[in-house]
This record gives C-alpha cells, structure tokens and sequence, in this order.
C-alpha cells in the first residue's frame, strides 16, 4: 500500500473572508506556513482600502481571537479577485501602491469557498474560466443546494465539472469589528469540521475506495468508517486527483479545528441535519428580535418553545419523506428514520440552543444590517424539496417571506421600524446605565462602609486610652495609699517619719498619678 505526502497545490485560494472564512484561512496558513494561499476579493476596492494592511505590514493578515483571551495573527497571503473583469483595476492599484503579493488571473487549481450562500453563484461566475477538469471547489457554508445551482449554471456537462468537496462545521465564530478579525467561541477541544467528497462526476473513479482503501459507500450511514489518516493514499491516475487530493491533505491539516473526512452519504446526513437546525434557530431569532436576539432567548419561554417544535415538527415531515424517495421503491432504513425523526431533530434544535446560548444569528446580524439573507438556501430549500415531494410546507415558506421583509424594511435603512430600533438602542442604553449607576452606589456603599470602620476604629483608640489613663491613676491611687499606711504603721511603732519619708517622695506619690497621666 502506497502512501504519499503530497506536494502543494500550485495555489489555495480562499473565496470569502467573513467569520468563518477567516477561521479557514487562519489555520489553513497555521497548518501550512509555506503554501501559497490567496485571499480572493471581490474587487480591488476591497483591499486598496487597505483594511488589511495595519501597523505597516504591506500584506494581508488575519487575527483570531479565542474567549480564553489569546490572540494569533497569521500573514504571508496573497491577493486575488473573483471579478475578471476587475483584474486589470487590481494590478494598477497593486502597482500604485507597490504591493508585490497580488496573484491575479491564471488557472485555480484549489478554491475555498466560505461566501453566503446567495453569493456564490456570482462570486463563481467572475472565477468560471480560471476553473477546469482538473481544479477542486471547496464549499463551506450554511444552506443547501448551492452545489446543484453551480453546476446546473456553469457545469451541465459533467465531463467539464471541477470536483467538490463539501463541509460542514460546528464551530461558534463572530466578526471582532474588523475586516479579518473574528472572535472563536468554541472553547479549545469543541466543534468539528466534517468533510465530504462529491463522487467523481466522470464516474471513472470511486474515490471513497481511494481514500479508505475499501469500498464503503454500503455502510451504514450512521456508522461511518475513522477519518482517513494522513498522510492519504497516492491517487488513482484520473482528472484532477492530485489536486483533489492536496487540497484534501490540507483541510485535514487543521488539526485544531478537529478536522474529519467522512463518505458522501454520512456527510449528506449532517448537512440536512445542520439544515433543519438552521431552519429552526436562525429565521426565528431574526424575526422575533431585529438582530438583537440571541439563540438563547428562543427556549427562555414557552411560546419560543413551541414555535421551534413548529418548525421542527414541518421539517421532519420533509426530510422523511426524503429519506423514502431516497430509498424507493423500498422503505427508508430504520435508523435512518430515527435519525429525521422530530423527537431526534428537536434534540439537535434543543443541543445547539444551549451550546450557543449567547451566540447571535448571522441571519439574525444579516437582517438587523439591512443585508440579503440565506433564508432561501435554508428554510426556502425545505420549501422546495417539500413541494417537490408533495409536502405541506406553510410554516417554512412564511418563514422565508417573514425573513425577507424585515430585511427590507427593518433591517438598518429600512423605513418601516426605525422607531422600534431606536426603542432597543435606548433600552440597551438604559440598562447601561441602569449598570453604571449601580456600580455606582456600590461603590459609594463601600466609601460609607469604609468610613465608618475608620470611625468606629478611631472610637475604639480613644476608649481604650481612656480605660488606660484610668488604669495609670487608680494604680497611681493604690500606690499612695500602700505608701501612706505603710508610713503610718512605722510611726506608730516609734520610727522616725523623716527617716522613712523625706518630703520630696511625698510630693512624688502625691503627684506621681497626675504627671503619668499628663506624660
């Protein structure tokens, strides 16, 4: 058996450099230091700006942030475009500034995709003729049915077609309020990233037996054979297997990301998964809060409890009716059933709730900015596929319109709800400063309480000098007398009293309690 270490491809390039992209790129140069990696923008005003160029470094960086506090930044990429037609424009701005790390134009050998859904078809569509047989596409995003529109659009003939490699993580990533600055919530040994490849569209290849050694497309869905490890098998000869696999050498080379690679058929199940998560979590948070309600809040009430279940429950009945097609003429596999079942469906809903407790949509941040959404891509394929199938979807299909309009109208610009948005900023305002102000008389409090322990120490020293002058003169008192009876008992007994006490010593034990005192 033939293992190889395979030589980089001749470029990755990364389409898409929102959160998640960043956190692609990042450990993608982490995992790789030497490998050419291209940041592909959608035009040359996206980096002439230079967004990307700080503290006077002449090349884009990227900066990830974890919630423990450690910050790592990654350097050392190039700059590319997606629009051809924009490539002249990238080199004159490239050469006004006398940038030297601009890669573009030529063949793309392996493309990275983590733009929004609705964006791919156009960012491909201005990389169509760098692509060929022999490149590789890697998509990364929510939604489904992105790889279908592709290759319906640009690839109908499959002789033609890229491979693909499709994903999906777990992983909690925010933007940290710049271009190439993200924030990991996912604490150190949580979220995943599972893997998938698109089998051979020339059907020349079974690439599964490849990777695995053995054919394993009959297994069990739910039972997936371990993550190859690496480093892979030498390719079959076949068009683009040396790319396909390079580029799947170094997606498993994100050991921090807890990489894996799993058969097509384990990993379709955990996008439709993923999907029917989505279809819950996202459009709900982004009606019911204007972008400013995080996961959390849908199950702190009952009625955010039921109207999950509602969807759920819709979705559930799409996907099972999948799973019978899929199967057809025979019953879907009993394990499969359970797996699109709503009680299982709404205990992933359930887990990823309480794992992103204070996470916040990127549907949720989409329709609060005023921006498109991946409604369709999510809630709209449901919709779709249950047509499709003959499955009401009423609840699905409000959602997508639902979502549409407060994007439109109430998202940042709209016309409808700007009161309501001005109502949450001064009520999040307000708790500010209801915040501030308790904080405030905290520590007015603690001022009052430290002063009056300062006060009540300073009572306690001046009682307990006085118990202490009073103690020197009732010692000074019982002196004198001792001295005074002593004197008596002699001159009594015929002694001399200027033999026993001169007058000086009498003054003394007369005053010595009055000088201790004033001493």
């Amino acid at each position: 058996m033939l293992y190889v270490a395979f030589p980089y491809a001749d470029a990755y390039s990364q389409l898409g450099i929102g959160s998640v992209g960043t956190l692609i790129a990042h450990h993608l140069r982490l995992a790789n230091p030497t490998a050419p990696i291209s940041l592909v923008f959608r035009n040359a005003a996206a980096f002439s700006k230079k967004r990307f160029r700080k503290d006077g470094v002449n090349r884009p960086t990227l900066k990830v942030a974890r919630i423990e506090g450690d910050t790592v930044v990654t350097e050392g990429f190039d700059v590319d475009v997606a629009m051809s037609g924009k490539i002249p424009a990238l080199v004159e701005a490239a050469e006004k500034d006398g940038l030297d790390f601009v890669n573009a134009g030529g063949p793309i050998d392996s493309l990275i995709v983590c733009t929004k859904t609705h964006s791919t078809a156009d960012a491909i569509g201005g990389l169509h003729s760098r692509l060929n047989p022999s490149s590789v596409i890697t998509l990364l995003q929510n939604g489904m049915g992105v790889y279908d529109e592709l290759c319906s659009k640009f690839w109908p003939d499959p002789v033609t077609r890229p491979n693909f490699v499709l994903g999906t993580t777990t992983h909690g990533v925010t933007t940290a309020g710049e271009t190439g600055s993200v924030l990991h919530m996912s604490p150190p040994g949580q979220g995943a990233i599972k893997w998938g490849v698109v089998p051979d569209p020339r059907k020349q290849i079974d690439f599964e037996a490849w990777l695995w050694g053995r054919p394993v497309r009959d297994m069990s869905s739910l039972t997936p054979p371990e993550s190859p490890a690496l480093p892979l098998r030498a390719p079959p000869d076949g068009t683009g297997t040396e790319n396909l696999g390079a580029t799947l050498e170094a997606l498993l080379s994100m050991t921090q990301l807890s990489p894996s690679l799993l058969p097509m058929p384990a990993l379709y199940n955990e996008l439709l998964i993923k999907l029917a998560v989505n279809a819950a979590i996202n459009p709900l948070t982004a009606i019911l809060g204007g972008g400013y309600l995080n996961n959390g809040s849908l199950h702190r009430s009952a009625p955010g409890h039921r109207l999950t279940q509602q969807v759920t429950k819709e979705t559930s009945q799409v996907l099972m009716a999948y799973m019978h097609s899929l199967s057809a003429p025979r019953a879907a596999p009993a394990d499969t059933v359970r797996l699109f079942s709503y009680e299982s469906l709404l205990h992933h809903v359930k887990a990823v709730v309480a794992a992103t407790k204070e996470n916040i949509s990127s549907m949720a941040n989409d329709v609060k900015n005023g921006r498109m959404t991946e409604v369709e891509y999510i809630n709209g394929y449901l919709a779709n596929l249950g047509h499709r199938l003959g499955v009401p979807t009423p609840v699905n299909r409000m959602l997508v319109q639902q979502v549409k309009f407060k994007a439109q109208v109430g998202g940042l610009g709209g016309t409808v709800y700007p009161d309501v948005r001005q109502t949450i900023r001064e009520k999040e305002e307000e708790a500010l400063e209801v915040r501030r102000l308790s904080l405030e008389e905290r520590k007015v409090s603690l001022q009052e309480r430290a002063m009056l322990l300062k006060e009540e120490r300073s009572a306690e020293t001046k009682r307990a000098k006085r118990e202490w002058k009073r103690t020197v003169r009732r010692n000074a008192t019982i002196a004198r007398n001792l001295r005074a009876a002593e004197v008596e008992a002699a001159v009594r007994g015929g002694a001399d009293p200027k033999e026993m006490l001169d007058a000086s010593e009498v003054s003394e034990i007369i005053t010595v309690g009055a000088v201790e005192v004033k001493g």
